[in-house]
């Protein structure tokens, strides 16, 4: 499975929204991270929808990560508009039944459907739900603010997950989201599919080839 760095939309600089996406462009990416908290799952807010129509005529995919308490209705506004390429929500405040009914409704819309894990919530509660998982995002920290540390917990729950994929879904995709630095690409490289990178790679002061050169000779 091809390894993919996706930036997030949380650290691009909205006012200059055509230049960032032309130089994400230039070095090589074509998925971008979209999150979308509703200030009630997580203390925070992002986005709606009025930035999907824009990455989609860029030509990104687009990777959209629900952090809200009512996933069936935002996952509903969205799921008609083009570039979605994946979609993954929270599964703490809804129970077991309506997590598998909202991922078969992303499913039928022909888009990969997952869910996404807190650090700290139970794995092996969702190891029926993960069987019928496109993918999962793995929390490297605390959902709801870009430029927080990597949370080591997160090594852990990713050999979980690894072992998880291995016994019930070998094609479940792992998707690394917080905390995301060279250190952390090294030390989860083998466990993640795609990692979501915010601030370490849009506000890195230097080079930003030099990141996308060092994923890309990670072995």
């Amino acid at each position: 499975m091809t390894k993919i760095l996706e930036p997030s939309l949380l650290s691009f600089d909205l006012k200059n929204m055509q230049s960032n996406l032309f130089e994400v462009k230039q070095l090589g990416i074509s998925q971008i991270h979209y999150d979308v908290m509703d200030n009630k799952f997580v203390p925070n807010t992002a986005f709606d929808t009025e930035w999907l129509d824009l990455l989609h005529q860029n030509g990104f995919d687009i990777s959209i990560h629900f952090m809200v308490e009512q996933p069936r209705e935002w996952i509903k506004r969205f799921i008609s508009f083009k570039g979605i390429k994946a979609i993954t929500f929270h599964p703490e405040p809804i129970n077991k039944k309506e997590t598998l009914d909202l991922l078969k409704f992303i499913k039928d819309n022909k888009i990969l459907a997952g869910i996404a894990l807190k650090p700290d919530t139970n794995i092996f509660e969702y190891q029926d739900v993960l069987k019928e998982c496109d993918l999962v995002t793995v929390m490297g920290v605390q959902p709801g603010f870009g430029g927080q540390k990597f949370m080591p917990i997160t090594i852990d729950n990713l050999k979980i997950f690894a072992e998880i994929k291995n016994k019930l879904n070998p094609k479940l995709i792992i998707q690394l989201d917080g905390g995301v630095n060279f250190d952390v690409l090294k030390q989860t490289y083998h466990h993640v599919d795609w990692f979501v990178s915010g601030s370490f790679l849009m506000k890195y002061n230097g080079n930003k080839k030099d990141i996308i050169d060092y994923f890309k000779n990670l072995k």
